[in-house]
């Protein structure tokens, strides 16, 4: 019997897993693989549009806020596979349209102009000045044809004090009008109040958001595509409306920790021989729920 028949629950690239020994087919599932659903669609075309808009005087730009693993930096690195560095061999030069950095752990300029670099793998003095920084970075935009400019964990900004946020604001600005390269912020909601208190720079950034995840039919079309990439020998029928609901509940709505708990379950599905995931296994599993993280204490 072919193997589409004995395993009609999974797709092409599980179906090549399936005869593999369990640890293959394990570090399989935890490695995971990109679930493109409708707001990340959103996110990536509208980043698409944003890379491919005219060079004006005022670049559209984008601020990205989402809850905790809720998805926004796998859509980012996502849109920055897409846009990899190629070298031009006419004139010797890397073209890179996306450069992606996280934010400092605090509002410090010569720490983000450094990210920056090194994103670019430039090289540059340690003890070059923040001025020196700067003006590398605008000549290394142009000579690369950078286009966009991704800076995730924003939030990071409100760490420090109101004049540090101030200066580290106003470099955001002048970096996006003297290179003309639109900005994609992302960050959980402190964002906004790294914004909010600047009317120029919530005029300059259009708000796009990630909600949690809501039990509905969309959450349960997702739990589908995961079951069909999951090699498991046995269907598990996720979008049933108890395991639906059941996982939905102990993942809290976040994406993140939804795709992690399916991981795990899958896993131990293999372990223990079922094959398949229950929904008695769905509410025994030993899970620790992200709002209660924060309290919990190993024994």
């Amino acid at each position: 019997m072919h193997k589409k028949e004995l395993y009609p629950h999974l797709n092409d690239a599980a179906l090549d897993l399936i005869d593999h020994t369990d640890e293959q087919r394990i570090y399989a599932i935890r490695e995971g693989s990109w679930l493109g659903y409708k707001d990340a669609k959103r996110i990536l075309t509208r980043m698409e549009e944003l890379l491919n808009y005219p060079r004006i005087t005022r670049m559209p730009n984008i601020l990205l806020v989402a809850p905790s693993f809720n998805g926004k930096t796998s859509i980012l690195r996502r849109f920055v596979s897409q846009h990899l560095p190629d070298l031009d061999p006419l004139n010797e030069i890397t073209i890179c349209p996306v450069v992606m950095v996280e934010a400092p752990p605090k509002p410090d300029i010569s720490d983000f102009y450094t990210r920056i670099l090194d994103a670019l793998m430039a090289p540059y003095k340690p003890t070059a000045s923040v001025q020196e920084k700067y003006s590398q970075i605008k000549r290394l935009f142009r000579q690369m044809e950078v286009r966009m400019l991704i800076v995730d964990e924003i939030h990071h900004l409100i760490a420090g004090s109101l004049n540090r946020q101030q200066e580290f604001r106003n470099a955001l600005k002048s970096l996006g009008n003297e290179t003309m390269v639109s900005m994609v912020t992302a960050g959980i909601e402190d964002a906004y109040n790294a914004f909010n208190t600047d009317p120029q720079m919530s005029s300059r950034f259009t708000p796009e958001e990630l909600p949690l995840w809501k039990a509905n039919n969309e959450f349960g079309s997702m739990l589908a595509t995961l079951e069909l990439r999951m090699p498991l020998k046995l269907p598990s029928n996720l979008k049933e409306p108890s395991a639906m609901l059941a996982i939905h509940t102990r993942s809290e709505g976040t994406f993140g920790d939804m795709c992690d708990l399916v991981k795990e379950l899958a896993v131990d599905a293999i372990r223990s021989g079922t094959e398949q995931i229950t929904l008695a296994q769905v509410n025994t599993m030993k899970w620790v729920p992200p709002s209660k993280r924060k309290q919990f204490r190993r024994l």
